[in-house]
C-alpha cells in the first residue's frame, strides 16, 4: 500500500499552493512576488493560477479559512518564510482531519476504500 504521504505530496500540497496563490492574487499581489513569498518558481505560480496544477483535490471549508487567514498575513507582510511553512503544515493537518485526501489516496493506490481513514474512524 502506498503511503498517504505520497498523496500529500502529489495532491494536497499542490492544491494548497494553488489556493494560496489565488488568495494572494485576489489581494493584488503580482505573480513574481507570490512566487518569492511561497518559495515557488513563477512558472509554478502561473500553473496554479491557471488551474493547470493543484486542482485534483477539493479542500474543505476549514482548510480554506486557514489559507485565507495565512494569505492575509503573507500579503500584509506579517508572515515570514518560517510562518508560511508552519501555516502550510497547519492547513495540511486540518485538511487531513477533513479527510480531503481519502479520494486522492484511494485513486493513487487503486483501493476501493482508504484503509488508513477507515482505521482512524474505527478508533474514534
Amino acid at each position: 500500500m502506498d503511503s498517504p504521504c505520497k498523496a500529500v505530496v502529489w495532491y494536497l500540497l499542490p492544491a494548497m499552493g494553488a489556493e494560496l496563490a489565488r488568495e494572494l492574487r485576489r489581494k493584488g499581489m503580482p505573480q513574481k512576488e507570490i512566487a518569492g513569498r511561497l518559495s515557488l518558481t513563477p512558472s509554478a505560480v502561473s500553473q496554479y493560477l491557471k488551474a493547470k496544477r493543484g486542482s485534483e483535490v477539493r479542500l474543505g471549508e476549514k482548510s480554506l479559512r486557514e489559507i485565507r487567514r495565512l494569505g492575509g498575513r503573507i500579503a500584509s507582510g506579517k508572515a515570514g518564510k518560517g510562518d508560511v511553512t508552519l501555516g502550510v503544515c497547519g492547513v495540511c493537518r486540518t485538511a487531513r482531519g477533513e479527510r480531503v485526501l481519502c479520494e486522492a489516496h484511494m485513486r493513487s493506490t487503486g483501493d476501493a476504500h482508504c484503509e488508513l481513514c477507515s482505521a482512524r474512524a474505527a478508533k474514534r
